[in-house]
Formats: C-alpha cells, structure tokens, sequence
C-alpha cells in the first residue's frame, strides 16, 4: 500500500469541499490568440460567494499536504476538462510549490491524476511558485527533469527581482518565465529594465515570458515593447468557470476559423 497516498484530510474535511475552480486564458501578446488556460483554484464561503486562494495557500505548510492539495484540485479540473476543451484539447496550467517537487510520490500522484482523465501529459503545464525558498536546486532541477521528460510543460512563477534564488531558479529547465502582476504593473525604470532582460534572455533560451494583471492596452502595448511573449489579465479575459469557458473557446475557434 502507498503509505505517502493516505493524506489525512479529515482536519481540511471543510477546506476540502470548499474548493471550486476557475480558469483564466493566456494569450500570445503577438497575436492575441489563445495559448493556454490557467486552473485558478478558489474557495467558497458559508454564504456561497467565492474567495481567493489564500485558504489553500496557507494549508499548503509541507511538501505533503502542498502535493495533495494540488492533486485534489488537478482531479476536479481535470473531470471539467470534457465539457470544455476543443480539439485539439487545451493546455491546462496547474500551480505547483515548488518544496512539492522534493515529494518522494510527486510523480506517481501527478500522473494518477492524469491517467483517470485521459488526458496526455503535453496538454498539462506546471507553474512552479516559491511557498517556501528552495534549499536543495539540484533536487529541484532533477524533479523538474523529470517532469519534462514526461512530457510536462513547466513554467516558473511569480517571478520578481527580489525574488529568492531568482538566478538558480532561471537556471532549471523550464520553458517559460511568469511575471507577478506586480512587476507586470510597476512603471519604476529599475523594473522595465529588469523585465527586458529577463525577456532578452528567455528569447536567448528559447522560453517564453508571461506577463500577469494585463489591465489595459497601455499595459499590453508596454509588455510587447519589452519582448514579453505572452500575457494574463483582465483585458483579455477574467477568470471565468467552466460553462463559461467553453463560450469563450468556442468563440476563439471561431474567429480563427474565419
């Protein structure tokens, strides 16, 4: 028996039930197609509205109750999926901590996860977010090679200047770089010119750069003078649920078709 896979969730019985999803496109800044689609997990309250994820986020404390968690909100997605996605089938991206990728059962609970809904590995993306600073980058990298190996797309996220370890982490072989909204918004020339080397270098390397909190046409017009690729953000969609997002893709489709 799997004694890593018996995750007591007695104690997060509530927090459990309380998780619904949303989705929100990223867009290609060249074009404004389509790209892929961010799994936004969000909680509700007692009264039925919906709040952020900071819930999950703070009972996301280890490595074991961050995979588990992740895995809960990968299978509710993921049975989503079939009501949603086109064909080809879209790109799903998923949060991950990154202290998740030192789990002896990341990649067993990951593609579980997958197999139940049918879905190939290219179709899913891993943003990594720092929960907790990354101590063992070998590791890390290794787990991440994995991943890709696997056929796993895999973005690192959140991405600012004072980031920790922000060099190590760039580093890893991952294949697109996103920005926090906060970079993404902030006008200072010290944050412009961090972006556009960032963006200079990930060209170099043949990664993409997601700019999140897309807002107005300022911004976007901002971000592609820059060279950022890709952008997230309310002038191109919200976060929307699944009924939703199948109008908003079935429209994509056909506008490209015409």
């Amino acid at each position: 028996m799997d004694n890593h896979n018996v995750t007591d969730f007695s104690k997060d019985h509530a927090l459990v039930a309380s998780i619904r999803i949303a989705y929100q496109p990223i867009v290609r800044l060249g074009t404004l197609d389509l790209d892929y689609v961010e799994v936004l997990a969000r909680t509700v309250g007692e009264t039925g509205n919906w709040h952020g994820p900071e819930r999950l986020v703070a009972a996301m404390n280890n490595a074991e109750r961050s995979l588990a968690l992740t895995a809960q909100i990968m299978r509710r997605a993921l049975a989503e999926h079939p009501s949603f996605t086109p064909v080809p089938p879209c790109t799903l991206a998923f949060n991950l901590p990154l202290d998740a990728l030192l789990h002896p059962m990341l990649m067993e609970r990951i593609e579980a996860s997958r197999a139940a809904a049918g879905i190939d590995a290219t179709h899913i993306q891993f943003e990594l977010t720092e929960t907790h600073p990354v101590t063992n980058p070998l590791a890390t990298g290794a787990a991440i090679a994995a991943l890709r190996a696997a056929g796993y797309r895999l973005a690192l996220d959140d991405v600012t200047p004072s980031m920790h370890n922000l060099a190590a982490l760039l580093r890893l072989p991952i294949a697109a770089i996103k920005l926090d909204h906060s970079v993404t918004n902030a006008a200072d020339a010290a944050t412009q010119d961090f972006i556009a080397r960032l963006a200079a270098r990930a060209a170099t390397d043949g990664k993409i750069v997601i700019a999140e909190g897309i807002e107005n046409e300022h911004a976007l017009h901002r971000m592609r003078a820059l060279g950022v690729t890709h952008g997230q953000g309310f002038l191109f969609a919200a976060a929307m649920p699944a009924g939703a997002l199948a109008g908003y893709l079935a429209l994509g489709a056909e506008a490209q078709a015409k």
